[in-house]
């Protein structure tokens, strides 16, 4: 074989053969570096970065969850209040500002309360459950939440329940 390949080589005239070495020895090198190499290059860096954000995340969330700890919890109350009723319930809305956005009020036999807002903001609605729910004597049976076109409005179904004594 090697025989073969120096016949052919001495054939060649003297600038074929030096184009031939630098084909060898530039060419080829060159292409495995460019088809190899810096593909291999790019991924690496980008599985670098990939990295660096996991890992500022993974920070962040740690944060978070300091934060969290931070937080004071809620102070269990001893025996719910009285249910205040459905027009109370109502009142508060209208403190709210959020009556207007109130499709339907249903009172039940068993004091449940439902209430349905055809499109309420999100946080108006949670702020109005977080003030009110403590003292209200109820609590948040069903809350359902569909989000709408609008960003950051939702309809909202929610049912109160007397809370249970004690």
């Amino acid at each position: 074989m090697s025989n073969r390949l120096i016949d052919l080589l001495l054939q060649l005239a003297p600038r074929e053969r030096i184009l031939l070495g630098l084909l060898f020895a530039l060419v080829l090198p060159l292409g495995l570096v460019f088809a190899v190499l810096l593909p291999l290059s790019e991924d690496r860096r980008a599985a670098q970065a990939a990295l660096t954000e996991a890992r500022a995340l993974d920070s962040w969330v740690i944060a978070r969850r300091a934060e969290l700890a931070g937080l004071a919890q809620p102070a269990a109350q001893a025996t719910p209040a009285k249910a205040i009723g459905a027009s109370a319930v109502e009142q508060s809305l209208i403190t709210r500002k959020l009556r207007t956005r109130l499709s339907s009020l249903e009172t039940r036999d068993s004091g449940e309360i439902a209430l349905a807002f055809d499109e309420v903001a999100f946080t108006d609605l949670m702020r109005w459950l977080d003030a009110g729910d403590p003292d209200w004597g109820y609590s948040i049976a069903e809350l359902r939440l569909r989000a709408l076109e609008r960003p950051a409005m939702v309809s909202a179904q929610v049912t109160l329940v007397p809370a249970e004594p004690g």
